[in-house]
């Protein structure tokens, strides 16, 4: 991979939160926005959109597993102004709602505690 698809990428990852257009990326590696879109999708298999928004998704995914903050604070936090979509895109992306996510998590948490504990006090 190109060291400035390297750096695009490294860009994207560092500005989730924000609004971002294809000239901000182009601009922060100095290629034209058509050379890398070329670019980026030839080398890394997808368009620098379809890169930030998976790249959001499991951001979000990470959060909804280590914070408490709710569904709005996550989404607004990788870059979503519409809560709606967000979960939309989630649901699409994880065959779950954020909620449904976190809730599934933390109940596999949770029996793999119980499974620890009980091995514990067996032995």
């Amino acid at each position: 991979m190109s060291p400035k698809i390297h750096l695009a990428i490294s860009f994207l990852r560092a500005n989730l939160h924000r609004a971002i257009t294809l000239a901000d990326i182009a601009q922060s590696v100095d290629l034209s926005a058509s050379r890398l879109c070329y670019l980026f999708k030839t080398q890394v298999g997808v368009s620098p959109f379809q890169y930030l928004k998976r790249a959001r998704l499991e951001r979000a995914r990470e959060l909804l597993k280590t914070s408490l903050w709710n569904v709005k604070v996550i989404a607004a936090e990788v870059g979503y102004i519409d809560c709606n979509h967000f979960m939309r895109d989630f649901k699409k992306a994880y065959d779950a709602t954020p909620s449904q996510y976190r809730a599934a998590y933390l109940n596999h948490q949770s029996g793999q505690r119980q499974v620890a504990i009980k091995d514990n006090k067996i032995g």
